[in-house]
């Protein structure tokens, strides 16, 4: 009975101490920050934002938009993109902010689940992985004016449970770090070159005729 019992505690604790590593998938080149030039507060919500994961779903399609969302605004407000954001629901923008963000699109994970288990099995001395797909489109609005945006950005990150993983525990998530980071870079750079989150024209600056 002893003996059993040691060798449930040790399972048990096996299981604990399985590491997890996240890689970075390459469709995204790393981009510098750029300087805003302006940081508003803007209102966030979920569309139509859809979320598939093998082995079945594990959160609702809105709270998978909702992690990933926030992922990429806390993003923004670290680079003083944005002041803060707010979250409100679906198409029920209160015209309080500057900006509305309406998040639409696919998340898709991807895994074997024989070897998931097989995996459990083992105690994790068989690897396996998974593999998550993110396809984010992006609609902008400037509560002032009206004006529209939209931009889509796609990323991959691996996630891969080992054994032999656990002594790298402190470095498991630089590749949703970097993920994320990619994801919200690009989404924000491409509304810039669009013309969102353009410097307010003072009264008193001149205007430039062109014509002249």
């Amino acid at each position: 009975m002893k003996q059993l019992f040691k060798i449930c505690c040790t399972g048990l604790l096996l299981t604990t101490l399985n590491g997890c590593m996240t890689f970075s998938g390459d469709k995204l080149a790393a981009l510098e920050p750029i300087t805003p030039k302006i940081i508003p507060h803007i209102e966030e919500s979920i569309g139509d934002f859809t979320m598939h994961l093998d082995g079945g779903k594990m959160v609702t399609n809105n709270k998978a938009g909702r992690i990933i969302n926030d992922a990429i605004l806390e993003n923004w407000k670290k680079s003083d993109y944005i002041s803060s954001f707010t979250y409100v629901p679906k198409m029920e923008f209160t015209e309080n902010a500057e900006y509305n963000l309406t998040l639409k699109g696919h998340q898709e994970g991807k895994s074997s689940i024989f070897m998931q288990v097989i995996s459990g099995l083992t105690l994790f001395i068989i690897p396996h992985s998974i593999v998550t797909s993110y396809d984010l489109i992006y609609e902008l609005e400037e509560v002032k004016t009206g004006k529209k945006y939209r931009t889509e950005v796609s990323e991959d990150m691996t996630s891969t449970q080992w054994l032999l993983f656990f002594p790298a525990f402190p470095f498991s998530f630089i590749g949703a770090t970097n993920t994320y980071e990619h994801l919200s870079e690009h989404a924000y750079q491409d509304f810039v070159k669009q013309g969102a989150f353009a410097a307010k024209q003072s009264a008193e600056e001149p205007i430039t005729n062109l014509d002249q």
